[in-house]
């Protein structure tokens, strides 16, 4: 890599490859002069797709829409490059339409979170998640991801991506840490720029209609909160914030991207000002959330460093600032938000009538408001907006054959390539020979959604399968291509003696996949990978039970962030971290395996760029810049929790140097036998919610079929007369809202994991978090557990109507004569009776 990143003693002024355009300004100036106040907030609201109409953009003159991870146009996951067109399009035409009497015309422009390839899209190229890239140590290719990612967009008529995420994870913790390309912001301050060029290209790229608008996301520290608490708080000083957290922001600027997305962490610092004069706007005291941040979105971003394109708050991410609540985001506005995502519709229309509101009565000044619409209106012309045509007429428009193109998917294949680590490879066992036979088990084998990780078509990556994603190629796949599918054998959990004619089993594990809150390791859990799991411990019980039936074994670690694997390692002669590699596992082969003629196909060039545990607890383990002063919140790297491979560690097979380390050659890494740090409160068993931490299912019982189907955490679940969808109540979708037709009923149960069970007492109760918004007299909601008794809630439970409220149900009122309730499988069922909608939001079981 190229130029050493300087240390900063205060906030850098950053100069823009997008120049400043008096022209522009002049055309943006006759444009504000002319709008309504109402004109200027619409500008300023984003909902997104699922809670818009082209009606409500008419009504409310909008300026912008984004899809939600698993938002697709008519809610069909496999709607065509041409199909998410004419929905832009729609868009784009009802906004011309809406101008179409006024003296000038703004544009409307739609954004998607494309984070690895244009990832919510049927058929896009899926690249490596960001840990990957950073361990491949090649910014060009970077930027070529990003010019492909651009290109894909563009033939689906979108304009503006949420990407790319700069962060730098400082804690394992955090479910997170996949979406950052190392823990050491050199890198970060390397890449950060190459993508930008990739999706924006230069000030004139980005006017044509083949770039899109990026945004570098999230202002800022969002990798470094403590405990690695998703949306918690970050403590570093302010030099570190600088120096640590701020690089990617720097050199993402400085390449030309036009917004960034606030975070949703709060920095707690005497520097993070109230501005609401020491009242948050009379709602409490200020909780240092960046959102609501005017030093930091204001004074430094825009001020010091000369940041002159737009802010955009994250999902809702207004209504976790004291001064703000879910329908009003004036206090962020104040601080320097400029467009609000706001993506509920009864929440986007109040937060657009408060802020009009506010105006008029002061508490945001018209000046505030006309800065924000001033930078909108800069980006669109800068994206070149009001030249590019609809939607539908734009050169790759509905070109369904850019969307996974071959050489696409040749680069992320590269990209996979060089993505791999090799951390053991003992007696040269790697690479292999074409011709053979091999064993293949683990969990991840054949698993699209364990390969890909989240943000993969849905948000979460859950809820999908292979046919998801035609084109792709699980490890499996990939593996019946090199050696053939009849030189491939299953392994079988009925195996008790090793098969005569092979010598090496491949086994392939890792992580299920996850997103932002719910990939969060819990205060009580570890890094160790067995102990995270039933299915994980399976897999590390694989490892060890080939080793011990005498294969050469060689695991192959999919996974979002390093974790504690020593036993597996031990038990296996070769072990590849693959991280999350996304759609191309031939890309995996590719390195695995020898040529056609037994030479060398390609080599291991991947290096760490995050720190590998050596202790289960080893969280918080991060290279140090020469000169700089370790942080506080951190652990020493030189004591008790030095990384059993440090940053920079990686082997290949012209230099094996590296694996002199004895105990790895001797299968004799010391485990770590200590007990768990942390207990969790077993007082408590929280089953639904952001704060959930049971195994379980969400069913919902169909009357027609007489059979239960698994709601989705995604998407909308319809059954009988009655829909299930994912609402915000603490954090983003984490409530689920019923609402049942009349003469129509719905029942809905949680269910335990495989082989858990629960047990209750008279005393103890659930707590329930509900919010009842409309309830017909002659409806009926009940309760029960199990087969046991339904309890009908009372008519006090749900009023005040529209409000959320904790309701308490004791298990006496539905074990009745029983003393206890022994091997219960459901323990919450709700049985909704006739016209009604509620929402849930938290479903726990306390112990008396």
């Amino acid at each position: 890599m190229c130029k050493k990143l300087p240390y900063y003693e205060d906030w850098p002024a950053v100069k823009s490859s997008v120049p400043f355009d008096s022209q522009q300004e002049y055309e943006i100036d006759q444009i504000l002069q002319q709008m309504t106040l109402e004109e200027k907030v619409g500008q300023m609201i984003q909902p997104d797709l699922r809670a818009i109409t082209v009606d409500d953009l008419k009504q409310y003159k909008l300026g912008s829409m984004l899809n939600g991870g698993g938002a697709w146009p008519q809610e069909n996951r496999y709607a065509t490059s041409e199909e998410w067109a004419a929905v832009a399009d729609s868009f784009w035409q009802a906004s011309e339409e809406t101008f179409s009497e006024r003296p000038f015309r703004i544009p409307f422009m739609w954004a998607t979170d494309a984070v690895h390839g244009h990832n919510n899209v049927f058929m896009a190229t899926v690249f490596p998640h960001n840990i990957g890239l950073g361990a491949a140590n090649d910014p060009d290719l970077v930027r070529k991801i990003g010019h492909i990612t651009a290109t894909e967009i563009a033939s689906t008529g979108l304009d503006w991506t949420f990407a790319p995420t700069v962060t730098i994870p400082r804690h394992y913790n955090w479910g997170r840490v996949y979406e950052g390309y190392s823990e050491d912001p050199e890198v970060v301050w390397q890449y950060a720029g190459k993508m930008i060029e990739g999706l924006q290209g230069t000030a004139s790229d980005l006017r044509g209609d083949q770039k899109v608008l990026a945004t570098v996301k999230h202002w800022i520290g969002d990798g470094g909160t403590e405990e690695g608490v998703d949306r918690g708080a970050n403590k570093y000083s302010e030099l570190d914030l600088i120096n640590i957290h701020g690089p990617g922001y720097f050199s993402a600027l400085e390449a030309g991207a036009q917004t960034v997305m606030a975070s949703f962490n709060s920095w707690e610092n005497r520097a993070n000002y109230d501005h609401g004069e020491g009242k948050c706007a009379g709602s409490g005291e200020y909780n240092y959330k960046i959102h609501g941040s005017r030093y930091l979105l204001t004074d430094v971003l825009k001020d010091k460093m000369g940041f002159d394109g737009l802010v955009v708050t994250d999902w809702s991410g207004h209504a976790e600032v004291t001064g703000c609540t879910n329908k009003n985001a004036n206090y962020a506005v104040n601080a320097g938000i400029d467009i609000l995502m706001v993506p509920e519709r009864e929440e986007w229309q109040a937060v657009y009538y408060n802020l009009i509101g506010g105006v008029q009565s002061d508490e945001v000044s018209q000046a505030r408001v006309d800065d924000a619409v001033r930078r909108i209106l800069r980006v669109k012309k800068r994206a070149g907006l009001w030249e590019k045509p609809s939607p539908l007429a734009r050169s790759l428009a509905g070109e369904q054959s850019i969307l996974g193109a071959p050489k696409h998917r040749e680069v992320a294949r590269e990209a996979v390539r060089k993505s791999l680590v090799l951390l053991k490879n003992n007696a040269g066992l790697l690479p292999l020979s074409r011709q053979q036979k091999i064993l293949l088990a683990g969990s991840a084998a054949d698993d699209i959604q364990k390969q890909a990780g989240g943000w993969s078509l849905t948000w979460q990556g859950t809820e999908t399968t292979k046919t998801d994603f035609p084109g792709s190629t699980t490890f499996k796949d990939a593996l019946e291509q090199v050696v053939g599918v009849e030189n491939v054998s299953l392994f079988s959990e009925e195996s008790h003696e090793k098969e005569t004619d092979i010598d090496t089993a491949i086994v392939v594990i890792g992580e299920s996949p996850y997103a932002e809150m719910c990939g969060d390791l819990k205060y009580w859990e570890s890094l160790e990978f067995a102990s995270l799991s039933r299915g994980y411990k399976q897999d590390h019980d694989t490892v060890i039970r080939l080793k011990q039936l005498g294969y050469k074994v060689i695991t192959v670690f999919f996974s979002g962030r390093p974790l504690y694997v020593n036993n597996e390692i031990n038990h296996s002669d070769a072990f590849v971290a693959a991280w999350l590699p996304g759609s191309e596992a031939v890309g995996i082969t590719d390195v695995l395996f020898t040529d056609e003629f037994g030479a060398i196909n390609f080599d291991f060039s991947g290096r760490l760029t995050f720190s590998w545990p050596n202790k289960k607890y080893s969280k918080a383990i991060n290279r140090s810049r020469a000169g700089q002063t370790h942080p506080y919140c951190e652990l020493s790297i030189t004591g008790e929790h030095k990384p059993l491979f440090s940053y920079g560690y990686g082997l290949s097979y012209s230099d094996q140097s590296e694996s002199v380390n004895s105990d790895l050659n001797n299968d004799c890494v010391p485990l770590d036998i200590s007990e768990s740090l942390f207990k969790k409160d077993d007082s408590v068993s929280s089953l639904f919610g952001v704060d959930a931490d049971t195994e379980c299912r969400l069913l919902a019982y169909c009357p027609v079929s007489g059979e239960e189907v698994e709601v989705s955490s995604n998407s909308r679940t319809t059954v009988n007369g009655a829909t299930i969808s994912p609402v915000n109540y603490k954090h983003q979708q984490d409530a689920r809202r019923f609402q049942v037709e009349p003469g129509h009923s719905l029942t809905v149960t949680i269910e335990l994991g495989s082989d858990d069970v629960f047990s209750l007492s008279d005393n103890d109760y659930l707590e329930l978090d509900m919010c009842v918004r409309q309830y017909h007299q002659q409806a009926s909601l009940a309760f029960a557990v199990d087969t046991f008794h339904q309890s009908a809630l009372e008519k006090w439970h749900f009023s005040p109507a529209g409000q959320w409220k904790t309701v308490k149900l004791y298990g006496k009122d539905v074990l009745k004569e029983r003393n206890c309730g022994n091997n219960i499988r459901r323990p919450f069922v709700i049985h909704c009776t006739g016209e009604c909608e509620l929402d849930i939001g938290r479903i726990a079981w306390v112990r008396a």
